[in-house]
């Protein structure tokens, strides 16, 4: 599913950070009596995979990330592909380059030094996105820590049953990260992005944002699968076109609230998605808070399990439910509209339930953005679909933590079993 990911032109910051000593890419130094490597505030990790359709924005966004760049206790380090055929800018060079970003007010070219050249690399690879958190914490440690995901994403939309054999064949939702010269990508359902992050987290602790440049990842199954990873998320409900994050003002905020939570950063950079850079959707989740609304999600599915008259209601209101997507309305279904729906229907067995899993929903969604189409959405969206090819994997996939921990996969499967 090839959908546009974002790039933005933002106001210059007029004081460029001087290169640190170790800018040439040379390992920190060891305990020979060398001094030490300085640790940081903060580390904002980019890993950009433009090794796909998505390459003319690589240079685009590396001069963006350049307009404010590194400094004031903030490091930006950019691990970044690229692919033959799309853009010939900045060298037209191919492979994989690390950058540790240089702020300058120069649009149209990259002056942060190639820390490494590491030639072709499939960035879809769990084991490429782990040697990257590894190099960047060995040469530029952090107290703090931002995870940007950026690339094509694909969550769990609803099929179209006539095209059930072509979904087949596609690449399986919810995943990040599509590398086209070596077919990789890394998937929640399967397990292999927690793969990509996991001994990073148990050595050094949650990153306070895992944030997507990325379509569709603004849902519970996505917030499920990385809340044991990160303290907040930054992430669409809808497709991102060619604003998506706002790096310059979100770094300049960074570097002027260098004390602040990662629920606050997550939703700065939500926001200026959405009212600086035009996007439809973008929201910020407070990880911390997400298990009471798998709690109450598990309670809804629970009662619906135990009455089939129950789960038949559901359904009815799932119909009803508003989808988050600009071009198929019923695909992405939001989960607030859903409860909200159930609540409004009256059943006095369901609506309780409903009500409290909206509740939950509020206090874990710290803001929903939207524009003037999708104002109405509240955050995060939710997979009912029981007749799609996915079913499996949504339900007994090694990553499916939502299905492993809840009975709304159970309840999934019911249906099918009708």
């Amino acid at each position: 599913m090839l959908l546009a990911l974002a790039f933005a032109c933002v106001e210059a910051h007029d004081d460029p950070a001087d290169p640190r000593p170790h800018d040439t890419g040379e390992p920190p130094a060891d305990d020979s009596g060398d001094p030490e490597v300085e640790v940081a505030r903060w580390q904002v990790l980019i890993f950009m995979n433009g090794d796909n359709d998505l390459e003319a924005y690589v240079p685009h966004d590396l001069n963006e990330l350049e307009q404010t760049g590194s400094g004031d206790g903030v490091e930006v380090l950019v691990q970044a592909d690229r692919i033959d055929g799309y853009s010939e800018k900045n060298g037209d060079w191919t492979g994989v380059h690390r950058y540790r970003i240089v702020g300058d007010d120069d649009l149209s070219h990259i002056s942060s030094p190639v820390l490494e050249d590491l030639g072709e690399l499939d960035m879809g690879s769990p084991e490429v996105l782990a040697d990257f958190l590894s190099w960047a914490e060995r040469n530029y440690p952090a107290e703090r820590r931002v995870l940007v995901m950026w690339n094509h994403g694909d969550g769990w939309l609803v099929q179209d049953p006539d095209a059930a054999d072509e979904a087949e064949e596609a690449a399986p939702p919810p995943g990040i990260s599509y590398d086209d010269t070596d077919g990789g990508f890394m998937s929640f359902a399967e397990g292999t992005f927690a793969d990509g992050v996991r001994a990073h987290v148990e050595a050094h602790g949650k990153f306070d944002v895992i944030g997507f440049d990325a379509c569709n990842m603004a849902s519970w199954e996505v917030m499920h699968a990385i809340a044991p990873f990160a303290h907040a998320s930054a992430a669409a409900e809808t497709s991102v076109g060619y604003e998506g994050l706002q790096y310059g003002p979100m770094l300049a905020w960074l570097r002027a609230n260098p004390d602040t939570t990662p629920q606050a950063l997550a939703q700065e950079m939500s926001r200026g998605a959405v009212e600086q850079g035009g996007e439809m959707t973008f929201s910020a989740t407070d990880l911390d808070a997400l298990p009471e609304v798998s709690a109450r999600i598990d309670a809804l599915a629970g009662a619906a399990l135990e009455d089939p008259a129950l789960a038949d209601a559901l359904k009815a209101y799932r119909r009803q439910t508003r989808g988050a997507d600009h071009i198929w309305k019923n695909w992405y279904l939001d989960l607030g509209d859903f409860a909200n729906i159930a609540v409004a229907a009256g059943d006095p067995a369901l609506a309780p339930l409903a009500a409290d899993v909206s509740t939950a929903l509020q206090g874990a969604v710290v803001h929903a953005y939207g524009d003037e189409e999708y104002a109405w959405t509240t955050g995060l969206t939710i997979w009912f679909d029981p007749s799609d090819a996915y079913l499996d994997l949504y339900t007994n996939g090694a990553g499916a933590t939502w299905s492993q921990d809840t009975r709304w996969g159970e309840l999934m499967r019911s249906y099918e079993e009708k």
